[in-house]
């Protein structure tokens, strides 16, 4: 992904406009472990060579990045998972609000986020008279790139009572609530919110005829998907995958020739199994387009992609989750998170030798660590790209 940028980003920047946010993660994608930010020089014992290891950007645009905050990030939920059925829930917004959305990116991922779980928590307290933990995590895209806005949710099978005495279990394993009227009450309250930031002037509309639009999508029938998972091991295995990750992973580019890049997608059309993924397929555009496509799933500076509530918010967890612990024959205090050391992370994914091999002499357990550098003027960034390479697995920091 770097390297489609490096080499077409000034092209697109010139012939369109791009927001300052959209350079901002552009730049430091493109930077990302290179001499550009620094890094640390490691000698080997056998050979002598220079090994150069560069730093990564750590901006969570980055598919080269996040992957050890991820691991961290899915440890500390480990914590706040209780010994409960889950549900996995998927609240999608209808594409004829995409350029709403667009732009107005901030206001409506907000109000998305809060009528998801107004609307989930208020079906819970119907029906079955309790409060859930949610986590919820924005999405912005599809397979294939576009614009595909929705909200992923972990959502308790069951919950604490109102009066906070019992445990509340869900009214089966494969039932939450009444997905039918969860649909209409989540089409409700996020089209009559958008009606009130249109009404009160808060909105960018552009060419887009709002009123018409609200009443076109208001006579359409939505549908929420909202499905058991497995076990709890599968919560944490599901997390994984969808957390610190933006737009396509990089195993995905399958090449880049004459400004046309080409990568793998699932095509969920033609589902090749009932409920499972859609046909692989490979998909080619100029690399132009397959920019543009990117930068449309770029947030908000500092806009929080993944929120918790309910039991799974921070201040529940003082009180109300341990006391759900309590009631589910568990100790009330909640774990301590065994969060991975980034070495034993490194030889866990990457195997011991490819962690700490020369790549030069191929001797394992013999770098030593020699000195720092920060970031570097263009002459010294030049020198070195002539002198070194960085190893393959970089450096995460």
């Amino acid at each position: 992904m770097a390297e489609i940028l490096r080499r077409y980003w000034p092209d697109y920047r010139q012939k369109h406009g791009v927001t300052a946010e959209q350079a901002r993660v552009v730049g430091a994608m493109m930077a990302c472990r290179t001499p550009a930010l620094g890094g640390r020089i490691d000698q080997c014992n056998e050979c002598g060579a220079m090994v150069f290891r560069y730093n990564s950007c750590r901006d969570r645009h980055c598919n080269q990045c996040q992957k050890y905050e991820r691991a961290k990030w899915v440890a500390k939920q480990e914590v706040i998972q209780l010994p409960v059925p889950y549900f996995h829930g998927v609240f999608t917004t209808d594409h004829g609000l995409n350029p709403l959305f667009r732009a107005n990116k901030r206001k409506l991922y907000d109000l998305l986020f809060r009528v998801v779980s107004e609307t989930l928590q208020q079906a819970a307290k119907k029906e079955l008279g309790c409060e859930l933990g949610l986590t919820l995590v924005l999405h912005t895209w599809g397979q294939e790139m576009k614009e595909h806005i929705h909200l992923h949710c972990i959502i308790t099978g069951g919950g604490l009572s109102l009066d906070r005495q019992r445990w509340v279990p869900g009214k089966s394993r494969k039932y939450l609530v009444d997905v039918v009227k969860l649909s209409a009450a989540y089409r409700e309250r996020l089209l009559a919110g958008i009606e009130r930031l249109y009404r009160r002037g808060e909105l960018e509309t552009g060419e887009v005829d709002v009123p018409a639009l609200l009443a076109e999508l208001r006579a359409k029938k939505w549908e929420v998907f909202l499905k058991p998972f497995t076990d709890s091991a599968a919560v944490t295995e599901y997390l994984s995958r969808y957390v610190h990750q933006v737009a396509i992973s990089n195993y995905r580019l399958k090449s880049l020739k004459r400004g046309r890049i080409r990568f793998e997608y699932y095509d969920n059309r033609e589902r090749v199994e009932a409920g499972g993924k859609g046909r692989k397929k490979v998909m080619t555009l100029p690399a132009e387009e397959f920019i543009r496509r990117f930068i449309l799933h770029i947030l908000p500076r500092r806009f929080v992609r993944i929120r918790y509530y309910g039991l799974h918010h921070s201040s529940a967890r003082a009180e109300k989750l341990p006391r759900c612990r309590q009631l589910l024959g568990l100790e009330a205090e909640l774990p301590e998170a065994e969060v991975p050391d980034l070495e034993e992370w490194l030889v866990e994914v990457l195997g011991e030798e490819a962690v700490d091999q020369c790549p030069h002499c191929g001797a394992t357990d013999s770098l030593f660590h020699r000195s720092q550098f920060e970031e570097l003027p263009w002459l010294a960034i030049l020198i070195l790209s002539l002198v070194s390479r960085p190893t393959r697995q970089g450096v995460c920091r």
